[in-house]
């Protein structure tokens, strides 16, 4: 994909948060979320949810960033991955201070504290999970390999949105925001890392050709 691509998807992305948080301020949602609920909620999938969303929890989150650190040996993609994943926790704290919105007054099936716009799980998990698959396009496997592994963790980052529903600890619009949000950065962040990228790499050529 051209590198100004991932601009124009990253403004795309953030016109629909925008939206998306206009909904939520004036308590238009429910409409959308609750129907989205009580779907969810049909099926008895209790166990399998209650595992998926540890994978978009901080803890796991920071154990595969370790993780990617020691196995990646390009030093400026380790940057890249820590310093996206800084931003993108950062970001949440602060818009969800910002939002206030409390969490749904439903059944839950586990605990949570803290305000409920944008989702954190599926943030964080569309950041991470979302730079892999970048990472991932941009390594010597296979295409076979690439595809599969594009598939899986973008399975993987549906599923831990809508395990957070089935819980009971956010809306289906925290998800959807959440979502929104942290694909515009991570879009963004994208482009400006190949944008520095071809920039140096021509200063190395012009230098070289000298």
């Amino acid at each position: 994909m051209k590198t100004i691509y991932y601009l124009y998807i990253s403004i795309l992305f953030f016109f629909l948060f925008f939206f998306m948080s206009i909904f939520v301020i004036n308590g238009s949602t429910f409409g959308f979320d609750m129907p989205m609920f009580i779907w969810i909620r049909s099926f008895s999938v209790l166990p399998f949810f209650k595992g998926i969303t540890y994978l978009g929890s901080t803890y796991i989150i920071v154990l595969l960033l370790i993780f990617f650190c020691l196995i990646v040996k390009n030093k400026s993609d380790k940057k890249f991955m820590i310093s996206m994943m800084i931003f993108e926790v950062c970001t949440n704290m602060g818009l969800k201070l910002f939002f206030g919105r409390m969490r749904p007054n439903v059944p839950t099936f586990i605990e949570e504290t803290g305000f409920s716009f944008p989702s954190g799980h599926i943030m964080a998990s569309t950041m991470f999970y979302g730079l892999c698959i970048y990472f991932l396009w941009h390594s010597h496997l296979t295409k076979l390999v690439k595809i599969l592994g594009t598939v899986c963790l973008t399975l993987l980052i549906i599923l831990v949105g809508l395990s957070r529903i089935y819980l009971g600890v956010h809306y289906a619009s925290d998800i959807l925001g959440g979502f929104f949000l942290s694909f515009c950065m991570l879009t963004f962040g994208i482009f400006f890392y190949e944008t520095m990228q071809n920039s140096c790499q021509k200063r190395v050529k012009y230098h070289q050709n000298l």
